[in-house]
C-alpha cells in the first residue's frame, strides 16, 4: 500500500489555462480558450472569479479544437464575486469530448478584477 507521499510520488499533475487574468468589462458572453482533455479520466475545471460581480459559466465540449458545433456538458451555474470553485468532469457524469472551453458571462458589468480558469488533470506516471 501506498503511503501519500507514495501516492503522490506516482501521479503527474498537468494544468491548462484557459482564462489567464482576463478582464471582462461588459454583459456579452466571453469564450476561454480551448483546452484538451486528453484521456478517458477525470478533469477538473477550477474557476476563479476575481471580479466585483458575478459570473455565469458555461462548460462546454467539442470533439474538434474549436468553439463552433460545441456542445454544453455542465448546465451554467454562477460563480459569485471574489470566489473560487471547482467542477470535476468524469465519462461517466458528462460525457467525454476531447476538447474543452468556458463561456462566462456577467449579469452586471465588472468595474475591476480578472478571472482565472483552470483545467487540471492527473494521470498516473
Amino acid at each position: 500500500m501506498l503511503d501519500a507521499i507514495g501516492w503522490a510520488s506516482k501521479m503527474s499533475v498537468s494544468y491548462q489555462h484557459l482564462f489567464l487574468g482576463y478582464e471582462i468589462r461588459d454583459t456579452v458572453t466571453h469564450e476561454s480558450g480551448v483546452g484538451e482533455w486528453p484521456h478517458l479520466q477525470a478533469v477538473t475545471v477550477y474557476i476563479e472569479n476575481g471580479h466585483d460581480q458575478d459570473l455565469t459559466i458555461t462548460i462546454r465540449g467539442n470533439k474538434e479544437k474549436t468553439t463552433m458545433g460545441s456542445v454544453e456538458l455542465v448546465s451554467a451555474f454562477t460563480v459569485s464575486a471574489g470566489t473560487s470553485t471547482s467542477y470535476t468532469l468524469t465519462p461517466e457524469t458528462t460525457g467525454w469530448l476531447p476538447y474543452i472551453y468556458v463561456t462566462a458571462t456577467a449579469g452586471t458589468a465588472p468595474t475591476k478584477g480578472e478571472i482565472n480558469v483552470t483545467i487540471i488533470t492527473i494521470e498516473k506516471e
